[in-house]
C-alpha cells in the first residue's frame, strides 16, 4: 500500500482496534470524568507518532505547492485548502480513537457527553498538531539535528507518560476535574466542558481558534530550501575508511559509498526513523527507575537486552533505505553495471558500519560506565555479528527498491509487522536472557566464532559470479546489469 492512497489506514484501523480494547477494559472501572480523561491523554499522545512521521511528511513539504502556485487561486484560498487538508487527516485518526471509547462508554455518560467526546477530541489534535507543524517550520530551516533529537526526547516522553499513565489507573480514577493542580494538563482542559459549567468550553474554542489561524498562517514553502551537513560524521570515518579498503568488494564499492554519504542525508529519512530510537531509550530510562529494587542481576540482564534486541529496530531502518527526495536521478542506479548482489552486499555493509557499529559502540560504553565489563566481554561481539547476520537477511525481506530510489509518496511497506518484528522481538529476548544467565566467556567467545563461520559462508555466498541473464535485453555480460531486488538474484 502507498501512500497515494491519501488517507492512513493502517494507522486508523490500529488507533481504532486499540481505542475499542483499552475502553473495554476500563469502562466498568472508571467514573464518566476519568475515563474521557483517559481516552484524551492517551489519544493525544498516540497521534503524536504519526505526526511525527508518515503524517508529518505530508505536512512538512507540500508535494503539489508549485503546481498549485500556477494555478488562478488567492494566496488565502490555498492555505485554507492546505489547513483544510490537515484537519481531515487529523479528522480521520481522531474519529477512528474516540469512536469506540464514545460507543462503550460507560451508562453514566449522557448521549450529549458521548456526541460531543470527539469533537473535543479533534479539538485537542488540532492544537497538539499545531504546535509540532509549527516547531517543524522553526526548527528545521535552521537546526535539524536540534529537532531531531527533540522529537526522539519527545517519543521517548510519549512512551514514558503512556507506561507511567496505564499504571496508575487506580489514582486517575479518583481525580476531582475542579482540583487547581490539574489545570496545566492539557487533556483536561478538552474533559472539563463534559462535566462543568458552559464556561469550560471557552479554552478548547479559544485554542481552536487560535490553532485555525496558526494553520491558516503556515508558510507555503517549506522548508526544502535547507541543506544538510553532517559534520558530525568525522569520528566515523577511520571505520569508513578500514571497512572500504579491507571488507567491501570493488563491485559494492559504488553501492557502498552512495548508502553510507548519502542515506543520512536524507531528511525524511532522518525525521522517521532516528526519532523511533526514543522508543528503546524510553524502557531503559523505565527500567532503570527500577533498578535499586532489582539488584545486579536485574541491571546485566537489561544490559543483555540492549545488547541483543537492537536488532529489533532493524526492519524499520531498512523499509527507509529505498526513500530519497530526488527520485528522477535513480535511473543512474539501474543503468549502473553493478550486479544486484553486489548492490545488496554494499548496502549491507554501508547500513553495518553507518549504524549499527556506532550503536553497538555507545552500548561498549554504557556497559564499561556501569561496571558491566565482565558481561561485555562476554556478549557484545556475539552481539555485534548476530545484528549483521539479521541485517542481511532482513534485508531482501524488507527493501523492495534500489537504494536511494523512491520519493516520499511512493514507499510502499508490504512486510507483514505483527508477523515478522514480534517474533523477532520474542525471540531476541530470551536468547538476550539465556546468553546472560548461561554463557561464561568462553560459551561467549564459542558463540561468537559460530556467527562469525555464518558471516563468513554469507559472504563467500555473496562473492560468487551471478548466473548468466537470459532475459530478453540484457546487458551483454552476465550479471552485468542491475537486477531489481524484488526480481531476485
Amino acid at each position: 500500500m502507498t501512500r497515494r492512497s491519501g488517507w492512513p489506514v493502517p494507522a486508523m484501523v490500529f488507533l481504532a482496534a486499540l481505542g475499542a480494547a483499552l475502553a473495554l477494559l476500563v469502562r466498568d472501572d472508571l467514573p464518566p470524568f476519568s475515563y474521557s480523561l483517559l481516552a484524551l491523554s492517551v489519544g493525544g499522545l498516540l497521534l503524536t507518532f504519526p505526526l511525527l512521521s508518515d503524517l508529518g511528511a505530508l505536512l512538512r513539504r507540500d508535494e503539489g505547492g508549485e503546481w498549485v502556485g500556477a494555478l488562478p487561486a488567492l494566496a488565502v484560498e490555498r492555505a485554507l485548502a492546505r489547513a483544510l487538508h490537515v484537519v481531515a487527516l487529523l479528522g480521520g485518526l481522531v474519529v477512528s480513537w474516540f469512536a469506540p471509547w464514545a460507543l462503550l462508554a460507560p451508562d453514566a455518560l449522557g448521549l450529549f457527553q458521548r456526541a460531543a467526546l470527539p469533537g473535543l477530541g479533534l479539538m485537542q489534535a488540532l492544537l497538539l498538531a499545531t504546535v509540532l507543524i509549527w516547531a517543524q517550520q522553526l526548527l528545521l530551516a535552521r537546526l535539524e539535528l536540534a529537532f531531531v533529537l527533540l522529537e526522539s526526547v519527545l517519543v521517548a516522553g510519549v512512551v514514558v507518560a503512556l507506561v507511567q499513565l496505564l499504571g496508575h489507573l487506580p489514582e486517575l480514577s479518583v481525580l476531582d476535574p475542579d482540583r487547581p493542580v490539574l489545570d496545566w494538563l492539557p487533556p483536561v482542559w478538552f474533559a472539563r466542558p463534559l462535566f462543568g459549567e458552559g464556561w469550560a468550553w471557552s479554552v478548547p474554542v479559544c485554542a481552536t481558534v487560535a490553532s485555525a489561524g496558526a494553520l491558516l498562517s503556515l508558510p507555503a514553502d517549506g522548508t526544502d530550501s535547507f541543506r544538510r551537513r553532517n559534520r558530525n560524521e568525522r569520528w566515523l570515518e577511520p571505520l569508513y575508511r578500514i571497512a572500504a579498503r579491507s571488507w567491501v568488494r570493488p563491485a559494492e564499492r559504488g553501492a557502498f559509498d552512495l548508502v553510507y554519504r548519502a542515506l543520512p542525508r536524507e531528511r525524511e529519512v532522518a525525521l522517521r526513523t532516528y526519532p523511533l530510537l526514543g522508543i528503546p531509550l524510553a524502557f531503559l530510562w523505565i527500567a532503570a527507575s527500577r533498578a535499586h529494587a532489582a539488584g545486579e542481576a536485574w541491571r546485566a540482564d537489561l544490559l543483555a537486552l540492549l545488547l541483543f534486541t537492537a536488532g529489533v529496530y532493524l526492519p524499520l531502518l531498512l523499509t527507509h533505505v529505498p526513500l530519497t527526495e530526488s527520485p528522477a536521478a535513480a535511473w543512474m542506479l539501474r543503468m549502473a553495471p553493478c550486479p544486484a548482489r553486489a548492490m545488496r552486499g554494499g548496502a549491507v555493509k554501508a547500513l553495518f558500519v553507518r549504524y549499527l557499529l556506532p550503536v553497538y559502540s555507545a552500548l561498549l560504553g554504557l556497559g564499561l560506565v556501569l561496571s558491566e565489563a565482565e558481561l561485555v566481554l562476554r556478549l557484545w561481539l556475539p552481539a555485534v555479528l548476530l545484528a549483521l547476520l539479521l541485517l542481511r537477511l532482513l534485508y531482501p525481506a524488507c527493501v523492495r527498491d534500489l537504494p536511494l530510489s523512491v520519493g516520499p509518496d511512493e514507499l510502499r511497506s508490504e512486510l507483514d509487522w505483527a508477523g515478522m518484528v514480534a517474533p523477532l522481538a520474542v525471540g531476541l529476548t530470551l536468547l538476550a536472557v539465556g546468553a546472560n544467565r548461561l554463557l561464561d566467556w568462553r560459551g561467549g567467545l564459542c558463540l561468537a566464532l559460530l556467527l562469525l563461520s555464518c558471516e563468513l559462508v554469507l559472504e563467500h555466498r555473496l562473492g560468487r559470479p551471478a548466473p548468466p541473464d537470459t532475459g530478453k535485453g540484457g546487458a551483454g555480460v552476465a550479471g552485468a546489469g542491475v537486477i531489481p531486488p524484488s526480481a531476485g538474484d
